[in-house]
């Protein structure tokens, strides 16, 4: 038996994992990969466009977050979506797992109720903070950035989806599939690598650190060889 969830909370059990059955592209169906600028510390000063009227234009680091936000459009979508892709699970053991992935879904929700961070809700930039901060985590050996590394990646971040949302417009539909994607693939990432530690299986960390390189490459266009962290800060080479 394994219990499918982000390492700290309660999660539904099913008869086989999830973890170890799914193929990673589901979760990149749209197509959109956001991409981040290299070297960012010297490449985001000449992307500031001219200020109007003598007044200094705004970094893209200082953008809002409400630049990365949207409206939800109903209910969940990629639980189900991702359930149905799992290969071979009969009618119960799906509907076992998608409750298991909606049950991750509320738990990302609950722990920002928990840090009273209610602008990282329905935020993609948020959401893809926490999927980048899972993926560095199982790499460094369950080391977790420091909170001005996180606010530091996730400014870069929202500048990357404010530059890249003009180039390809997305409906709310399809930016609440990003968000949702990004949640479940970090949840995954960390409830897997956190099997492995707990239960001295280094096989199980070593797919959680294959699937977080999986999902950095294919939702965020970058590898863990690019991250360098200086003090506060992160930086992608």
């Amino acid at each position: 038996m394994c219990a499918l969830g982000s390492g700290g909370g309660p999660a539904v059990a099913r008869p086989l994992s999830a973890y170890r059955e799914y193929d990673s592209a589901v979760f990149a169906g749209s197509g959109f990969k956001l991409s981040l600028p290299t070297k960012v510390r010297a490449e985001v000063p000449r992307e500031k466009p001219p200020g109007r009227s003598g007044e200094e234009a705004v970094s893209p680091e200082e953008l809002p977050l409400s630049v990365s936000s949207f409206r939800t459009v109903g209910n969940p979508i990629m639980p189900k979506r991702v359930a149905e892709a799992v290969p071979d699970l009969d009618k119960e053991a799906r509907r076992q797992l998608e409750a298991s992935l909606m049950l991750l879904l509320r738990q990302y929700e609950q722990q920002l109720d928990r840090d009273d961070d209610f602008r990282l809700k329905n935020n993609l930039a948020g959401a893809f903070n926490f999927l980048f901060g899972a993926a560095y985590s199982v790499f460094k050996d369950g080391r977790v950035l420091s909170p001005a590394q996180q606010g530091s990646m996730l400014r870069q971040i929202n500048a990357g989806f404010a530059l890249r949302l003009k180039e390809q417009r997305l409906s709310d539909r399809e930016k609440q599939e990003l968000y949702e994607s990004a949640v479940l693939s970090g949840s995954i990432i960390l409830g897997l690598y956190s099997e492995g530690r707990d239960t001295r299986q280094p096989a199980l960390q070593r797919t959680a650190r294959e699937l977080a390189r999986e999902l950095l490459t294919r939702l965020m266009g970058l590898s863990i060889e690019q991250v360098r962290t200086e003090g506060g800060s992160v930086r992608i080479d």
